[in-house]
């Protein structure tokens, strides 16, 4: 990516430098990321996105610490990744991010407010403040009167939603979506991806979300397209294709 696609360092939470990244398969060796630069702003949706195969997926992994880039360098809230060991990687991600992905990856049997309390009692929370921040980060979802019920119960949107209470719950500084939408129709995708955007904006969190999903462009702050393992651009939606801020109504 050209370096001038930079933003300015006041509020930057997240930063890639030079990465590359590249997997061996056979006597293959392919390259899924090219010597990518980019700074990712703190109280923005920043949406990547492009076709399935350009290696955005890839590049959240890595600019989340779940994967490590054969070159290159990434910082996250001022803290230079690759200088982390793997046990100082998983605290790191334990107390300042929070993950949301494709297949909801919710336990069967349990409800709605125990699927996000659990993630609580590895931060050492006493049970009572533990379900007092399930409770509240459902409540933001919408999902106050549907708190009794398990993943069975619950429509495809609203397992969405109390995967993103889930992850709210930990109050992380960084938020990453991999294809929050891509299971879900239309309405229920803007619902999450109008979630996704309120949290950004009213708590500072920096959330970074990656989908193939052309309906999501109008949505996000700011959209970085890539291709083939690069970033082609690195634009700002037009605000007439944004929702005015209350206008949007949770659907199931």
């Amino acid at each position: 990516m050209n370096s001038a696609l930079a933003q300015p360092t006041s509020s930057i939470s997240l930063q890639a430098r030079g990465v590359g990244k590249s997997f061996t398969s056979g006597q293959v060796r392919s390259t899924v990321l090219h010597d990518l630069t980019l700074d990712i702003r703190a109280g923005e949706l920043t949406l990547i996105s492009g076709p399935s195969g350009c290696g955005k997926s890839t590049l959240l992994a890595i600019l989340s610490g779940l994967q490590r880039p054969d070159s290159g360098q990434v910082s996250a809230l001022d803290q230079d990744l690759g200088l982390l060991d793997l046990r100082a990687l998983e605290r790191f991600r334990l107390l300042h991010t929070g993950f949301v992905f494709q297949g909801f990856n919710l336990f069967p049997a349990l409800n709605a407010l125990e699927q996000v309390e659990l993630p609580l009692s590895y931060l050492g929370l006493a049970p009572q403040e533990a379900r007092r921040r399930a409770m509240a980060s459902l409540e933001e979802v919408g999902l106050g009167p549907r708190m009794s019920l398990r993943p069975s119960e619950l429509s495809g949107g609203e397992k969405q939603r109390v995967a993103i209470a889930r992850a709210l719950a930990k109050r992380p500084d960084l938020l990453f979506a991999d294809e929050p939408t891509s299971a879900l129709d239309a309405a229920n995708g803007q619902t999450i991806i109008d979630i996704l955007h309120r949290i950004a904006r009213t708590h500072g969190t920096t959330v970074l979300c990656v989908s193939h999903d052309p309906r999501l462009v109008g949505h996000a702050d700011r959209v970085l397209a890539m291709e083939d393992g690069r970033i082609l651009s690195d634009r700002v939606p037009s605000p007439s294709s944004t929702p005015m801020p209350g206008t949007e109504e949770p659907t199931a």
